[in-house]
């Protein structure tokens, strides 16, 4: 029940912000993509090799990274960083929700390309994935809200083709949006 409305204050929440704050959305191919930022779920232990290992091939790359994950913890070991963050419950409020502060600094940022990482809802991920200031956002399939400008609907994936759905996790979410992003090829 609490988490039904959790989800319904979200929804609205997403909405109007979305119908107050439109943005200029543009696709941004791989090579053009210069700011890149990752929302990824933390591993318990927020060692996170597998987004680490992302983001050293973006950075490899040319890119420069930002990354921000949730982990469902109430107590932290990471320590917040410019381009590497872990979230948790205490900077949420009861609808989950991310404090303002973080709100506010994420929107300062700008980035050319948003990569959420997260396979399944993450209300403070997805708030973060909202209020992100990146001019193309990429991640799943989750509801009808237009937060994503590229999506990988996954389920067709794993319906269609009979994907085994435990070896569905960030490292191929990342390599088949990287694969999407560098094939699409664009006049602009």
């Amino acid at each position: 029940m609490l988490n039904n409305f959790k989800n319904y204050l979200f929804q609205k929440r997403a909405r109007k912000f979305l119908s107050k704050m439109p943005r200029e959305r543009r696709f941004a191919s791989y090579e053009k993509a210069k700011n890149v930022l990752i929302l990824f779920e933390s591993d318990y232990s927020e060692k996170n090799p597998l987004v680490r290992k992302m983001l050293k091939t973006l950075k490899q790359d040319g890119k420069k990274v930002s990354a921000w994950g949730f982990i469902d913890k109430k107590v932290i070991t990471t320590s917040i960083l410019p381009d590497f963050r872990v979230l948790n419950y205490k900077q949420t409020d009861l609808s989950e929700r991310p404090d303002a502060a973080f709100i506010r600094e994420l929107e300062g940022l700008e980035f050319d390309l948003m990569i959420d990482l997260s396979l399944k809802p993450i209300l403070p991920l997805q708030y973060l994935a909202v209020h992100a200031n990146a001019s193309c956002k990429a991640g799943i399939l989750r509801s009808d809200l237009p937060i994503y400008d590229f999506i990988l609907d996954v389920e067709s994936v794993l319906t269609s083709d009979e994907f085994v759905e435990e070896s569905m996790d960030e490292k191929y979410l990342f390599n088949q949006i990287i694969f999407y992003l560098k094939s699409i090829q664009t006049k602009d």
